[in-house]
């Protein structure tokens, strides 16, 4: 969504797999917070999670593969994200998760 140098959710994942994910994209879109996603070679979803929040100037990573994504917020262990969702979740709890990672952006509760 956003290519210029504001703060954005970093989101690392193969560039096969954002479509898998879209309703997420969605979710964060939703609540005005812009997003970047950029090719990672990290295997590890949760790792490379925590390296997308440590990237982020809003504190907030996600990372993605064909069958699970992981949010993290920077302030949290490595080893323990904030959310991990199932390729197989409903369209409406990728779209809850998306909008809660940005809500954890704006500091409001989550849904």
């Amino acid at each position: 969504m956003d290519n210029s140098d504001n703060p954005v959710i970093v989101i690392n994942g193969d560039g096969n797999y954002q479509s898998d994910w879209q309703e997420v994209l969605w979710g964060i879109e939703e609540e005005g917070i812009p997003w970047r996603w950029q090719m990672s070679q990290e295997e590890d979803v949760t790792t490379s999670a925590w390296q997308a929040a440590n990237q982020s100037a809003l504190l907030v990573g996600i990372a993605c593969n064909s069958q699970r994504l992981v949010i993290h917020y920077r302030n949290l262990p490595a080893s323990a994200p904030l959310f991990t969702l199932m390729r197989q979740a409903e369209p409406q709890a990728r779209r809850r998760a998306g909008s809660n990672a940005a809500r954890l952006v704006k500091g409001i509760p989550f849904r």
